[in-house]
């Protein structure tokens, strides 16, 4: 039988939901913490340090202020960013900050508003005087994400056609570790491949494997995240294509006759060359091998025609017969008589001048230098003698190519909401994933199927910010509404409602507590801040 009852059917009507069923006390939280000291603006985003010992605000007048929170939070800074007289690093006001999850020291800000691009300034608190790296881009810091490993994070850039993502690591250059833009890896910008949607919020899953962004045509988006160095596509394929083996011709034998050389300067040439030639042992094979052919090439040179290639063809065969021996004749009186001047006579300038400088010259090719066979070839105009290099084309040597970027891989791409995304977090416990945008619905995602679980209809205007608790049972929604409701994941109920009087810029939650840091526009002319504590 079935009982009807006049309670409304909602869940958090069932016992087995309700904070007390699982030995959690009720949660209530107390009139919030207005801290007004030290900006002089407006306060446009608050974030907790990793181990919660400390906040920071950016503002509107270039200012990072820095604030302890032991037991609650001091009322007046501690500290500020830069911690001298220096000048900010930023050019416009500090729109986004974010401390690295792993390492409480470590802060990284952006800038936004200002014509000269925006600036993303990384901040180590050991040396506060000055950041570690700053980077200039193209446009404003919308947002920033952090890696779960700490050692990347990500900068949302709105640009006037596309967004753009840019991303920065920790690499190590000369055995010291440095902050650098990645430079093999994009997202967005002209080369976006999910059309013209815009990037409102980007948030690293909590592997760390994807990073995932919501868009104003209501989708989800998920892209593979690579941790390590990414090569182009035309790196790719040189790398995959086989190598081709550069073949180098080697400089053999000449087939020219050579001039006649006199015998002593020979003897003489030939054993100073043999000590002063190249320093390597395969120069001097060739130099030797060089002179005995040309010794064997004298000897035989009773058998060539000198005048054949000035003489006209012979007729008959008397008179091929007639002229050979003439030639003959002729070739072996050149020949003794140029002995017999080199015996009488000095070697002459040129000679001498080439055996001073054999020993930083390397021998002449003989292939290399053809004249024609009736006249003396000039020792003195020698070209040294040395592999042929390949063509440019063929080098051994690879210039360095630059690196093109590469779009990241794109997982997901589910259309979800009617109306535009404008804010996603994710469940520190790694279950769930909250997307919420201009139709006031907050949209609970599971993250191993990637289905929606269940709504919440706990605002009344856009959703500009999410932010789970650290325990993942409160989750906090703000935006246009004139409060920022506290609902509980598992039963669906606001908890509390905390009055503002415009649009709430930022929510953070603290680590370990569930204490709430949050800003809004006002328009009050004090800056201030809040913090709200749940009561026990």
């Amino acid at each position: 039988m079935v009982i009807e009852s006049d309670a409304p059917y909602r869940p958090e009507y069932f016992a087995n939901s309700q904070p007390s069923a699982r030995d959690l006390p009720r949660p209530t939280f107390g009139r919030p913490q207005e801290i007004r000291g030290g900006n002089v603006k407006h306060v446009r985003t608050v974030a907790w340090s990793h181990d919660g010992r400390k906040v920071a605000t950016g503002g509107e007048y270039k200012e990072i202020l820095l604030f302890d929170a032991k037991s609650s939070v001091d009322s007046k800074p501690t500290g500020s960013l830069p911690s001298s007289s220096k000048p900010s690093p930023h050019n416009g006001h500090v729109g986004a900050i974010a401390w690295s999850p792993v390492d409480p020291n470590i802060l990284v800000s952006g800038d936004k508003g200002s014509s000269a691009g925006g600036v993303v300034a990384i901040w180590h608190l050991s040396s506060p005087s000055s950041p570690a790296a700053t980077f200039k881009i193209s446009g404003d810091v919308l947002h920033i994400a952090f890696h779960p490993s700490g050692r990347h994070f990500a900068v949302v850039c709105p640009q006037k056609n596309k967004d753009e993502v840019f991303f920065f690591w920790l690499t190590d250059v000369d055995g010291r570790e440095v902050w650098a833009r990645r430079e093999d890896i994009a997202l967005g910008g002209a080369l976006m491949d999910i059309g013209s949607e815009e990037i409102n919020s980007l948030r690293f899953i909590n592997s760390g494997k994807l990073v995932c962004a919501v868009s104003n045509d209501g989708s989800i988006n998920a892209w593979v995240y690579p941790s390590q160095l990414q090569m182009s596509k035309e790196l790719e394929e040189d790398r995959a294509a086989p190598e081709v083996e550069v073949q180098i011709p080697e400089s053999g034998p000449s087939t020219a006759p050579s001039t006649p050389k006199p015998a002593a300067d020979d003897d003489a040439a030939g054993g100073e060359n043999s000590r002063a030639t190249s320093p390597t042992e395969e120069t001097a094979d060739q130099t030797r091998a060089g002179e005995a052919e040309d010794k064997e090439v004298v000897a035989e040179e009773g058998d060539v025609d000198m005048g054949e290639a000035g003489a006209e063809p012979a007729t008959n065969g008397e008179a091929k017969e007639d002229s050979g021996a003439h030639g003959a004749a002729q070739a072996e009186a050149k020949v003794e008589e140029t002995q017999s001047e080199t015996q009488d006579q000095p070697a002459t300038p040129a000679v001498g001048a080439l055996k001073e400088k054999i020993g930083d010259v390397e021998m002449a090719d003989n292939s290399t230098t053809e004249a024609a066979p009736s006249t003396p070839l000039p020792t003195s105009s020698a070209a040294p003698s040395r592999r042929p290099s390949p063509p440019a084309s063929i080098k051994n040597e690879n210039p360095i190519e630059k690196r093109k970027a590469r779009q990241l891989q794109r997982l997901r791409h589910s259309i979800c909401h009617s109306a535009s995304l404008l804010s996603l977090a994710f469940d520190p416990q790694g279950r769930y994933l909250a997307v919420g945008g201009q139709d006031a619905l907050l949209s609970m995602f599971d993250t191993n199927e990637w289905i929606c679980e269940r709504t919440f209809d706990a605002c009344t205007a856009a959703i500009r910010q999410i932010a789970f608790s650290s325990d993942g049972e409160f989750i906090a929604l703000g935006g246009d509404d004139t409060y920022i409701a506290i609902v509980s994941v598992y039963t669906g109920a606001t908890i509390a409602k905390l009055p503002v009087h415009g649009m709430v810029n930022a929510i953070s939650w603290h680590p370990s507590k569930n204490w709430l840091a949050y800003s809004y526009s006002g328009k009050t002319g004090v800056p201030l801040w809040y913090v709200a504590y749940q009561e026990t």
